[in-house]
C-alpha cells in the first residue's frame, strides 16, 4: 500500500459540474465504475482554492440495494425491545425539501429536531446498539445512532424497521401461509416467498405493502407504538428503487395477482416504493416523527434518486464510497453519488455510512483519507459519518484519530478541478479527493506551509492517485 502522505491525488471525471455557493457540501455516495479518459494535464490550485479563500454562508451485490449483501453486518437486524429513545422536537418535515425538483435553493434550514453540528470537527454516527462507538481518540462525539438507543450525551437515537418486511420474527413465510396469506409476496415462480436477503437465523418475512392492510399493520403494530413511547426517529432500512428481493406477486382469494414483473428494474415497483415510503412518512409526521431513509442512488437517474431521498427527513447512505477490500467507488458513479450527497446535505440529516477494510482502529491513513476526504467533500450542517467493517460485529468500535482530521471549518463549497479530481478548502486544511479510476490528479498548492496528517513538509505539487484523497494541514496559521 503507498505511504498516504505521498504526493497522490485522485483524478476526477469530467463533465459539467454545478457549484454551490453554501458551505453546505455533502458526503459522497457509493457506486461502481465506470470508464472515463484517463485525464493527466495539470491541475493548478489557486489562492482561491487555499485558506485564504473566503467562506460561503451557511447554508451493490449491485446497487440494487444499499444494505448488507445477505450478511447481518449493516443497519438490518435490532430487536424491537432494544431500539432507541431519540429526542429533539420532530415538527413537521421540511415542505421546501419535499419539492425534489428543485435546482439549489441554498441551506433551507434543514432537519427541523437535529442540530446543526460544530464545523470544526466531525460528528459520528453509530449503527445500531450492537456496534457502539468510542470517539475517545477523535476529540468529537456520536450524534446519531440508526436504530438504537442513544446513550451519548445529547445523541438522537431511532427505532428500526425493515422497509417491507415484517419485524416480528415468529410471523415466517410458513406464518404468513397459515393465517394471512394474501400479505406474503412470492417470486415469479408462484411458490418461492421473495425476501432481500436471508441471514444466519433465518429472513425477515416479505409482505405486500401495497396492500392496505399490510400498512395498517407496520404502522399499528410498530410504528405508532414506538413513537408513542417516545422514539422520535424511524430508521427505515434497505430503501431500494431496485426489486432486489425479485418480487411478483401475491394470491388474493386463492387467486395469483402478479404485482411486478420480478425483474430487478421494474418502473411499477419503482412506484410501489415510492408510494409506500410517502405513505408511511406522511403517517410518521402526522405523528411528530422524522423517517430516516437507509436508500441507495440510482446512478443513472439522478432526479428519480432526489426524490427517493426528498420523501424522508435524514438520509443514510450505505457504502458510500467504499465497500470493504472490494471497492472503490469511481467515475461516473461517483459523480451520481456525490451529487445525491450534495444535493441532500444542503437540504437535510445526512449521515455516510462507510465500509472499512479492516475494523476503523486499524485502517491505515490511506483508506482513511479516502473515507474522511469524500466525506468533507460533501458535508453540509447536518452530516454525520460512520465507518464499520464490513460483514463483522464487535460490541465496540474505537475510532482512530484520522478519522477526524484538524482541517477546521470549511472555507467554501467543493469544486472540480480542471484537469480532473476535486478538491475543497478549509480553515486549517484542504481536501483533494480523485474518484477517476485510471488517472492521477496533479494540483498546485497556494503559498503556504503546508503539510500530511503526520504534519510532514509536502511540496507545491500534490499527486492524488486514482480513487484516492489527500487530506493536507495548513501549519502556517495561528493555531488558536
Amino acid at each position: 500500500m503507498p505511504s498516504p502522505f505521498s504526493l497522490a491525488a485522485y483524478v476526477g471525471p469530467r463533465g459539467t459540474v454545478r457549484l454551490f455557493g453554501a458551505v453546505a457540501a455533502l458526503v459522497l455516495a457509493t457506486g461502481g465504475c465506470g470508464a472515463l479518459a484517463d485525464t493527466r494535464s495539470e491541475a493548478h490550485g489557486t489562492a482561491a482554492h487555499g485558506i485564504a479563500a473566503q467562506r460561503a454562508a451557511p447554508p451493490v451485490d449491485a446497487p440494487d440495494d444499499a444494505s448488507d449483501d445477505g450478511r447481518a453486518d449493516g443497519p438490518a437486524d435490532t430487536s424491537a425491545d432494544t431500539l432507541g429513545d431519540g429526542s429533539g422536537d420532530t415538527r413537521a418535515a421540511n415542505p421546501e425539501r419535499r419539492e425534489a425538483g428543485d435546482a439549489n435553493p441554498g441551506w433551507q434550514g434543514g432537519t427541523r429536531g437535529f442540530p446543526m453540528l460544530p464545523e470544526d470537527r466531525i460528528t459520528f454516527a453509530q449503527m445500531t446498539d450492537n456496534r457502539r462507538v468510542d470517539t475517545s481518540r477523535t476529540a468529537s462525539e456520536v450524534g446519531f445512532v440508526w436504530g438504537g438507543s442513544a446513550p451519548h450525551g445529547r445523541a438522537i437515537g431511532s427505532y428500526y424497521y425493515p422497509m417491507d418486511r415484517d419485524l416480528d420474527r415468529s410471523h415466517t413465510a410458513d406464518w404468513y401461509a397459515g393465517n394471512a396469506p394474501d400479505r406474503i409476496v412470492y417470486k415469479c415462480d408462484r411458490t418461492t416467498p421473495a425476501p432481500l436477503f436471508t441471514y444466519a437465523w433465518g429472513a425477515y418475512a416479505p409482505i405486500d405493502t401495497t396492500n392496505p392492510a399490510v400498512r395498517d399493520y407496520i404502522l399499528e403494530r410498530y410504528i405508532a407504538p414506538a413513537l408513542r413511547s417516545g422514539h422520535k426517529v424511524i430508521a427505515l432500512d434497505n430503501v431500494s428503487l431496485r426489486n432486489g428481493g425479485r418480487r411478483c406477486g401475491v394470491y388474493r382469494n386463492g387467486q395469483w395477482v402478479q404485482l411486478f414483473s420480478g425483474e430487478g428494474k421494474d418502473p411499477v415497483y419503482e412506484q410501489a416504493v415510492m408510494d409506500w415510503v410517502k405513505w408511511l412518512a406522511d403517517a410518521i409526521h402526522a405523528r411528530g416523527g422524522l423517517l430516516a431513509l437507509n436508500a441507495s442512488v440510482v446512478p443513472e437517474d439522478a432526479a428519480k434518486t432526489r426524490r427517493l431521498i426528498a420523501l424522508g427527513d435524514i438520509w443514510l447512505e450505505e457504502a458510500g464510497t467504499s465497500r470493504g477490500c472490494t471497492q472503490r467507488v469511481s467515475d461516473d458513479v461517483w459523480r451520481a453519488k456525490f451529487e445525491a450527497a450534495r444535493w441532500a446535505a444542503q437540504r437535510m440529516a445526512w449521515v455516510a455510512l462507510e465500509k472499512t477494510c479492516a475494523f476503523p482502529d486499524d485502517i491505515g491513513d490511506d483508506e482513511a483519507q479516502w473515507i474522511v476526504g469524500n466525506f468533507l467533500l460533501a458535508r453540509g450542517p447536518q452530516s454525520y459519518l460512520g465507518a464499520v467493517k464490513n460483514g463483522v460485529r464487535i460490541p465496540e468500535l474505537r475510532y482512530p484519530p484520522n478519522l477526524n482530521p484538524r482541517v477546521g471549518a470549511p472555507a467554501g463549497p467543493a469544486e472540480e478541478v480542471p484537469g480532473g479530481g476535486w478538491v475543497r478548502p478549509f480553515r486549517r486544511g484542504l481536501v483533494l479527493v480523485n474518484p477517476s479510476s485510471t488517472a492521477t490528479m496533479r494540483y498546485r498548492l497556494a503559498d503556504g506551509q503546508w503539510a500530511a496528517l503526520d504534519e510532514q513538509p509536502v511540496s507545491a505539487e500534490v499527486l492524488v492517485p486514482p480513487t484516492s484523497a489527500r487530506i493536507l494541514l495548513r501549519l502556517d496559521l495561528d493555531r488558536h
